[in-house]
């Protein structure tokens, strides 16, 4: 009995090394492109610092509030992170060049709110007119 439950120790920790062995590795951060380097350039340093504070510690509202990110996309920034600079943030699926650029246009418009629409007013209905009365 005692040599069964030493072979099904070894058989499940065999199989869990292997299990291991095949997962697939962490996807290393790539070098963002030189398009997104070069807008990147065109942050002030205050802004630059602004907006990584953002990624790596804005809560799921905040980064939603990020024209061209939605829920999935802060989501994806939110496991990608810590990132080391905004240049990273194109490492996470759905970003690219045209939201990164959006980004780097938010911050250096100040990181407005987006603006709350006010309720429409509802128009009164038309009354409809008095039926003539039958003789």
């Amino acid at each position: 009995m005692k040599s069964f439950l030493a072979f099904l120790a070894v058989l499940a920790l065999s199989f869990s090394l292997s299990a291991a062995e095949t997962a697939p590795p962490k996807k290393s951060p790539e070098k963002p492109s030189a398009k997104v380097e070069a807008v990147a350039k065109t942050l002030a340093p205050q802004e630059r610092a602004q907006l990584l504070t953002l990624l790596n510690q804005g809560d799921l509202a905040a980064l939603m509030a990020i024209p061209g990110i939605g829920e999935v996309r802060a989501k994806g920034i939110q496991k990608a992170r810590p990132l080391a600079d905004v240049t990273n943030v194109v490492s996470v699926d759905g970003i690219g060049e045209g939201i990164f650029a959006q980004m780097v246009a938010y911050a250096k418009a100040g990181f407005p709110q987006p603006e709350k629409k006010a309720p429409a007013k509802k128009k009164a209905a038309p009354k409809k007119a008095d039926a003539p009365s039958p003789k």
